[in-house]
């Protein structure tokens, strides 16, 4: 499904210690509550919407204006 649809999927072993905690069946019933919902680029365009200190970030540094306008 991920080289169908073009995604960058990486797959890595966990340790052996989490590993030895990690419930399977946890994990597939989380997934297949969440198959489906949409997520893929608008999470991460909006995800910073609502942040902890403000609704928006700034738009950009005031650092950055003098390089823009040069």
């Amino acid at each position: 499904m991920a080289r169908e649809r073009d995604y960058n999927v990486a797959w890595l072993p966990l340790k052996p210690e989490i590993a030895a905690t990690y419930n399977i069946q946890k994990a597939r019933d989380f997934f297949y509550q969440m198959e489906g919902l949409p997520y893929g680029y608008h999470n991460f365009m909006f995800g910073w919407v609502d942040t902890v200190r403000s609704n928006l970030p700034p738009l950009m540094p005031d650092e950055y204006i003098p390089i823009v306008l040069a």
